[in-house]
């Protein structure tokens, strides 16, 4: 497995390589390929270690050293690279630097940012899951502890799905990215009882509708996957009812309104994510010639 990480110099780079090496960590071709990514201002282009790959053979000797750091901070045995680029666009790098090196996914360090104590995206990660070709994960501190806590391994990886057409394909690639990194698998969906006419008369039929519905899914894809269904007043409460362990890894899928190929995370995913302590991801739509 490979993957690009958006680095910076400071707590979030080193976050974000932190979640990167437990992402491929005993997976098939482990590499990861970290980003420095400059203003457009500085004319600036460079691999790090190694020849210059037809890129610029000067290195600044700041970034030299946060070169040097990025790659103190990786794990052995996960193969490492460090990229230097000026960009006109930081997401839009990251995107042609992901593409180029042909990652499975790009990540990034989070941060709280104070929205009732919970994970908030910033900007670019905010322009990531609107326009990405591939998965973008994610970290924040909390997050991370729960990853230290299972001593920097993922332990099992949650895909959350709704009841409409778009479910199979998410449980379906998360059960990919689940066997690549030798992962348990469960299937989660919340259910908001707002959004019922009748709760109190049709949420007991409801659930077991989404269940039954999630079992005949994960069935027909051979696929050995732990269920759960959980309802709340709202999704935030419904989120809330989901139980975690130390080393978990939360997916979501984009709206179904996405580009082929590209994410573009809806409403729910989003405040679902706002909701979440634990390291997470967003996976594009494959489209239908996929």
């Amino acid at each position: 497995m490979k993957v690009l990480v958006g680095y910076t110099a400071d707590q979030r780079g080193a976050e974000a390589i932190e979640l990167a090496s437990a992402l491929v960590a005993g997976t098939r071709d482990a590499s990861l390929k970290i980003a420095i990514v400059l203003p457009a201002s500085t004319p600036f282009n460079a691999v790090y270690p190694g020849g210059d790959h037809g890129f610029s053979t000067i290195l600044s000797a700041q970034v030299d050293r946060w070169a040097a750091e990025a790659l103190a901070l990786v794990p052995e045995g996960i193969a490492v690279s460090v990229v230097a680029r000026s960009v006109p666009s930081v997401a839009e790098g990251l995107i042609s630097l992901g593409e180029e090196y042909g990652a499975h996914g790009i990540v990034l360090g989070g941060r709280k940012r104070h929205r009732a104590g919970f994970f908030s995206p910033g900007a670019i990660a905010n322009e990531l899951l609107h326009s990405s070709p591939m998965a973008v994960f994610m970290s924040s501190p909390a997050s991370l502890a729960t990853l230290r806590a299972a001593n920097g391994k993922i332990t099992r990886l949650t895909a959350f799905v709704g009841d409409r057409p778009g479910a199979r394909e998410v449980i379906g690639l998360s059960a990919r990215i689940a066997a690549a990194c030798a992962l348990p698998l469960r299937v989660a969906t919340l259910i908001s009882q707002a959004e019922l006419a009748n709760p109190e008369q049709e949420l007991g039929d409801h659930l077991a509708k989404t269940r039954s519905y999630l079992e005949e899914l994960t069935e027909s894809l051979g696929l050995d996957a732990a269920i759960e269904v959980v309802s709340g007043q709202g999704l935030d409460e419904a989120t809330a009812q989901l139980s975690w362990q130390d080393g978990d890894l939360a997916l979501l899928g984009s709206a179904r309104l996405a580009a082929p190929r590209r994410l573009f995370i809806g409403p729910k995913a989003q405040r679902i994510l706002g909701q979440l302590n634990v390291p997470m991801g967003v996976i594009p739509t494959l489209g239908a010639a996929h």
